[in-house]
């Protein structure tokens, strides 16, 4: 069974992850094409846009 917060934390990485990959200006409908739920989007969008500026800003 997953851990709940491990399993946000992955989504949150990953979301991070295909934000940067796609770039500057991904959208929503950019991360449903990677295969995010709305509903992920929407819970942890916040946190992978500041983990993947973050991220950016690091490499």
């Amino acid at each position: 069974m997953h851990h709940p917060v491990i399993k946000t934390r992955n989504t949150i990485v990953e979301m991070a992850e295909a934000m940067r990959s796609i770039g500057e200006g991904c959208t929503d409908h950019d991360l449903i094409l990677k295969g995010f739920s709305p509903r992920q989007i929407e819970q942890f969008g916040t946190q992978a846009t500041e983990l993947a500026t973050a991220m950016a800003k690091a490499a």
